[in-house]
This record gives C-alpha cells, structure tokens and sequence, in this order.
C-alpha cells in the first residue's frame, strides 16, 4: 500500500524502441521508394529508345535499352537485402549512361544533363554520403573533360536541332524526375511528421515522469522532493514579510489495524480521503505534501502568532477524524500532530520536520488525536529515550543484562515455594537504570522481544543448575509482554529454551498480564492450550488493574493470580484496598486458584493476607530480588 511500484510493464515500448521501430520503417520505406523509381526509370528509358529509334539513332537506343536491361540486376541485390549496394548499381549505371549520351550527343549542351540533377537528388536520398560525392566527382570530371576537348579542337560536339521529339525527351526525364523527388519528399514529410509525434510523447512521457518524481502516486500530492521545493519558495516570502511559516507534521494513529483488518485497500482509500479532505483545507496543492507511509504536512504560511497554527491544527483533527466509508463500512481514524514555527525552530525543511516529529510522538504519548508544539524538553526527553534505546542494543551484545531473583514464600508454612527471574541493567556509565525506565522503552522499540526472549533463555539455564543441585522444588516465574505474545511465536521460543536447557516444563511459570488475555483470546487460547499441554505453568500479573473477568480465568485455564502491590501496601490504612484483596481471595478460592500477594514489607502485612486466605506472598519483608548466586544460600537457610 506505502509503497506504489512506478515500474513499466515488460511489453511497454520505451523511446529507443519506437525510435528504432520508426527507423526501421522508413529503411523499409526506402527500399520501396528505390524499387517504384527504378521501375519509373526502366519504363523511361524504354519510351526514350523508341523515340530514338524514330529518330534513326539506333546506337543511343541500344544504350538505352542495354541499361534498361542492366538495372534488372538491381531487383537481385535487393532482394539479397543489400539496399545501398543496389542504389550504387542503379545511380552508378544512370551515371555513366547520361555520360555517353551527353558526349556522343551536344556536349554539356545535350538534354541528357538533365538527368544528372536527378541523380544527385536520387543518390542524396538513396544512398549517403560516400555515394553522392563519388557520383558528383564524375559527373564534374566528364563536364570539364566535355569542355576541355571542345575548347582545343580535339573533338567537336554536334549541336542538334530541337524539335518535337528532343522536347518530349526532355519531358519524359522531367517527369521522372519530378515523381522521383515528390515520393522521397513525402516520404521524408511522412519521417518528420512521425518524428514530430514521437517528440511530443517524448515530452509528454517527460513531463509525466517529472511529475511522478514529485508527486506521491497514490494520492497525488507533493512528495518530499516537491516539499522541498515548495518550502523554499514558502519560507522565503514569509521572511520577506518577517512573518512565522508553522509546519504541521500529521501521523494517522490506527492505519495499521485498518490495513490488517480490511486490507491494504482499505488504507490505500483512507490515504486518498485524508489527502483530499488536506487539499480541501489548504485550497492550495503545494502547501500540502505526503511525506510517506501515514504521515502528511501541511504548510501554514502567514502566521503571526503561534494560536493561528493551534487553530488550524484543530480544524484538521476534526477534519481527519470524520468517518469514512469503505464498501459501506464506517470506519473510524484519527491523527496526531506535531507543530514546528520557522524560523524560531529552524530554517530549513529537515530541521523543522525532525522537530515537528518529536512533537508528533510527544503527542501519541498524551493519548493521540491531539497536537503539541515542539519545546526543547520535549527534545531532550526524546534524545534520552532514543539513547536509552540504542544503549539497551549494546547492552544485549555486551551481556549488561542479568536476572535477580525474588523468592516467593508460602503464608503457611512460611517456606520458599517459588521465585520470580527480575530483569538488571547495570549500565557501564550510568550505572542501574530501574526496570520501569527501561522496559517502557523496549516494548515502544520492539526490544522487548529479544529481551524478552534472553530472558526467557537465561531463567531456564540458570533453573536446570538449581534442578542439577537439588534445590529447586518450585518452579521459576518469568514475566511475558504481550508484545511477545502478539509476534505469535512465543510457545516456540518457550519450549525451544526448555529443550536446550533441559529443564523440565513443570519448573517454569509464565505470568502474564490481564491486557493480554483481552486483546487477542482466540490466538492467545490455542498458543496457552499448547504451553499448558506441555507442563507450563500459568499465572496472571498484576491481577486487579486492568479488566479483571471471571470469564478469561475460566477460558484459559490460569493457575494462580498474582494480586498488584498497589492494594496489598495499602490494605491497613482504611484505603478499602483490603477490602480488594478479600474480594480477589475469596473468587480465587472459589475458582481453585493460588494467590500470590505483591509488595509484602512488614509482618502486620503479611499476617493480614494469611488470615485472609492469601497462599502465597513475596515482598522485601522476606527478600529483595538477589543475583543467582545468592538464591542457594538463601532457599537454604529458609528450609
């Protein structure tokens, strides 16, 4: 859909080919041309001889038909396909015979001259370069020849008498002549008027390829080139007139789940309507652009103030967000935007469209189908997270990562039934950066899956050694993003990390959170279906915060839910937190399920959640999540 492919069918003629194909036709044409004259030729010099032979000059009539004959062998070299060598033949042999005739006649006073022009004529079009020259040099050499001998009484021209029968001769060579010339000269008009054609879909092609340089092919509007251009000429007569030019950066928000849900027809639609729902708005074709994919730009010259730019983005957003419909389906989509002013923010496209983008993201962040204008803060916090980002891919290389561990403890007996794998980050300069920092960021830049599956990796290596040593009883709980989940190949990558291992499923636990068990059931059932077949364990996070149904705990048949911190640190302040916690106990009893309280950091705590009926708990009132190597002494000393 993003991406419109500009390439020419294979059978598309392209300029060379008709060029070539034109050639072609009038080599063609020429060769018809030279057989229709030469023909025209024989058929005169036949009249010729029998107004000769009236005459009682059989010897030139004998000539003329002798060439009339010779010519024949014309037809044979080009039917050889050998056209030049036939034009030589047929020019050369006319030559030479208006040569004889013209020094056994008058002289250069003799008629036959006449044919010489013809012959200049026939060989320029005919023939080429080379062939004229040589056919010139003779005729030029015989004429001097002629004259000299005549001048020195070494021989004497005859001059005849005109009459009847020399008019109709001259008549006859005229003709051909004429006829000759008027068919090479249409046939040339013919050539110039298809070259004339030609250049105008030359031009025409050229213009339309301009123009699909510069335009986006799917809507039509000024692309980045073209944004360019039209920038410099915006910018320009705003700073003459020392006003603000305001660029407006607009992302549609759920193009994505469009395409995905109806096709990329479907947003190939919407992307026109947007277009020309801009167009509609702006009234001008170049202050308006697509800048790629979902993303357009809006020129707002004129401005004197930034509340000016404010309205006009509010009028977008109303305007972008009116429904569509796609084969009557209404369909729903909004933008963000993301302003940047010129000069103030830069005075150059790239600048000013970097900074619009930044407040474009800024704007997603605070919850979409909204705009902000760029401020160096913004700009900051975006260079820290795009730092962030680019260090946590080093850090993945340089093994900055580790897991710490925090046991989980039965209320009952007061034992460690279990431990949860924590992600670290020791960054080599800015030393431990907190889960809740990094993690956000992860799963915006689509890290978390390899995190996530490092993760999953290093917890069942670092279980199979506690299995090997005899002191895991329990299983090991690893924390699994949806974003994991939504790449659809997280029970491969689970159970291929328990094959390398060798850990037994029934020493992992996976907890997830309740966000995922509402957007996707159907996949997410069959994928848990399977990881549950094999021995996994399954417990949902943070249970209470999101959209807590009695409905996907049946459906997926979890075995244990893990109540949030927020209400278990607040249960004895009359909060009515505990009252949340009773509630999550007793559904879970009723249902067979675990509980398992977060955020336990003092004795009263967890003697609430045990007299409630909470089974299990972890907190920093038994333990701080701990590296590997500290857990044996630990699950030691508790037994």
């Amino acid at each position: 859909m993003l991406n419109q492919d500009l390439n020419k069918s294979p059978s598309t003629p392209t300029h060379s080919s008709h060029v070539f194909l034109a050639y072609q036709d009038f080599g063609k044409q020429k060769i018809k041309r030279l057989i229709q004259i030469l023909r025209i030729t024989q058929i005169a010099l036949l009249l010729v001889s029998i107004i000769t032979i009236s005459l009682g000059r059989y010897g030139d009539a004998v000539v003329l038909l002798a060439t009339g004959i010779f010519l024949l062998s014309v037809d044979w070299v080009i039917y050889k396909k050998r056209p030049l060598i036939g034009a030589t033949i047929f020019l050369g042999t006319l030559t030479l015979m208006l040569s004889y005739l013209a020094w056994v006649g008058s002289g250069i006073r003799d008629n036959a001259l006449l044919g010489y022009c013809g012959v200049l004529v026939f060989a320029a079009m005919l023939g080429n370069k080379r062939l004229l020259i040589i056919l010139l040099s003779i005729m030029v050499t015989v004429l001097l020849l002629n004259a000299y001998v005549n001048e020195y009484g070494i021989y004497q021209n005859t001059i005849e008498p005109i009459n009847l029968a020399t008019g109709i001769i001259t008549i006859i060579v005229l003709a051909v002549i004429g006829s000759a010339i008027w068919m090479l000269a249409h046939d040339y008009r013919a050539a110039l008027e298809a070259l004339a054609r030609e250049n105008e879909r030359v031009k025409s092609a050229k213009n339309h390829i301009e123009h699909m340089v510069l335009h986006d092919p799917l809507t039509g509007l000024p692309n980045r080139i073209m944004a360019q251009n039209n920038f410099d000429s915006i910018f320009q007569k705003a700073r003459e007139r020392q006003q603000l030019l305001g660029l407006i950066f607009i992302d549609l928000d759920n193009l994505k789940p469009i395409n995905d849900s109806l096709g990329h027809q479907a947003g190939d639609q919407i992307l026109k309507e947007v277009a020309l729902r801009l167009l509609s708005y702006t009234k001008k074709v170049d202050r308006v652009c697509r800048y790629g994919g979902d993303e357009f730009i809006v020129f707002m010259p004129d401005i004197n103030s930034p509340d000016q730019v404010s309205q006009a983005s509010l009028e977008i957003l109303q305007l972008v967000s009116e429904n569509y419909i796609y084969r009557n389906i209404e369909i729903f989509c909004t933008c963000s935007i993301g302003i940047a002013l010129a000069p103030q923010d830069g005075e150059d496209l790239d600048t000013l469209i970097k900074k619009a983008d930044i407040a474009m993201y800024h704007s997603k962040d605070s919850g979409r189908n909204s705009f902000r204008f760029f401020n160096p803060a913004i700009n900051r916090n975006m260079l820290e997270h795009i730092s962030l980002i680019s260090g946590m891919r080093k850090a993945l290389q340089d093994n900055q990562f580790s897991l710490h561990y925090q046991p989980k403890i039965d209320l009952h007996t007061n034992q460690v039934c279990g431990l949860e794998a924590l992600l670290r980050w020791n960054h080599p300069d800015q030393g431990f950066i907190p889960p809740v920092t990094f993690i956000p960021l992860a799963e915006s830049s689509g890290l978390i899956i390899q995190l996530g599956e490092w993760v999953i990796t290093e917890a069942c290596a670092q279980a199979k050694r506690w299995y090997d040593e005899g002191i895991l009883q329990f299983a090991v709980a690893v924390n699994i993003s949806s974003i994991q989940f939504k790449r659809g190949n997280i029970d491969a990558i689970v159970l291929g990390a328990l094959a390398t291992s060798g850990l037994p499923p029934q020493y992992l636990e996976l907890e997830l959170t309740e966000s995922l068990l509402i957007e996707d059931s159907d996949r997410l059932a069959t994928t848990l279906a399977h990881l549950r077949s094999e021995g996994v364990h399954l417990s949902i996070d943070d249970f209470g915060t999101g959209y807590s149904n009695l409905g996907y705990l049946k459906k997926f048949e979890v075995e244990a839910l893990k109540i949030d911190q927020s209400f278990v640190r607040k249960m004895d302040d009359h909060s009515g937190d505990a009252a949340i916690v009773r509630a999550i106990i007793q559904m879970a009893t009723s249902l067979g399920l675990k509980t398992i309280a977060e955020g336990v950091e003092d004795a009263n705590t967890a003697a609430l959640l045990r007299s409630l009926g909470c089974t299990q708990a972890q907190g920093y009132y038994w333990a701080r999540p701990m590296p590997a190597d500290e857990v044996k002494n630990f699950c030691l000393t508790e037994r």
